[in-house]
């Protein structure tokens, strides 16, 4: 069994199907709109501390769910995606799951997080991803660069992003079926998943601060190599 939290991830989990529920737990203001939406699922009203000791965190908006564990989707089932998005380090549960949220919003994109080294899908997350997580197509992989070869061998060109790149992103071609990289926070695309990418891009910056938080990357560049170049 698992714990979530927030009103936009317990609903969003309500309206994906895929998990168990076996009770949501609500601040009294909440229970109307939590009960109309819960169907046969019981829902309990507590008080907002009893509610930040089972979330673990005062950020829930007042709804907690007792749900069933998180599926994560095979590799396998991404070779159907146009896009895929690989996570290489990436461990600020907040910036995967802003990525995970914009990846799902502007391509319906799968994602890719390795089992070390990574922010897995754990409440925090689900909650940064405003719930996407709940719909989105994620898997989990031992080994990050065997998915990005694996990836390839199935059609897709493989991008890297980061910000010694030494072609402008502007300057990637538009492909079929494309994979993208995103480094970690501190250290970017270790160097040997950079050599498993065909392109290594970067976003051109001005003035002389030149560093953008890596979801912040991450939207750039899906919305320039996914969303622009199909419209």
């Amino acid at each position: 069994m698992e714990v979530i939290y927030g009103k936009n991830p317990v609903m969003e989990a309500l309206a994906a199907g895929r998990r168990t529920f076996y009770e949501i737990l609500t601040a009294r203001q909440n229970y109307d709109e939590i009960a109309r939406s819960a169907g046969k699922i019981r829902v309990i009203t507590l008080s907002r501390k009893e509610l930040d000791h089972i979330a673990r965190s005062t950020f829930h908006q007042g709804v907690v769910a007792r749900v069933s564990p998180y599926r994560y989707t095979p590799i396998k089932d991404l070779m159907q995606k146009k896009v895929v998005v690989l996570l290489d380090s990436i461990e600020d549960p907040q910036n995967t799951g802003a990525i995970i949220r914009t990846a799902y919003a502007l391509a319906d994109a799968g994602i890719v997080i390795p089992e070390d080294r990574a922010a897995h899908v754990t409440p925090a997350v689900i909650k940064a991803s405003a719930g996407a997580a709940e719909h989105a197509s994620i898997a989990r992989v031992k080994n990050l660069r065997a998915a990005a070869k694996e990836l390839k061998k199935e059609g897709f060109w493989v991008v890297g992003l980061d910000a010694q790149g030494p072609v402008p992103i502007s300057e990637v071609p538009s492909y079929d079926r494309l994979a993208v990289v995103l480094g970690g926070e501190d250290v970017g695309i270790r160097s040997g998943m950079e050599k498993e990418a065909d392109i290594v891009a970067h976003i051109p910056m001005k003035g002389p601060f030149n560093s953008l938080n890596v979801s912040q990357s991450a939207g750039i560049a899906l919305y320039e190599l996914v969303v622009r170049k199909n419209t």
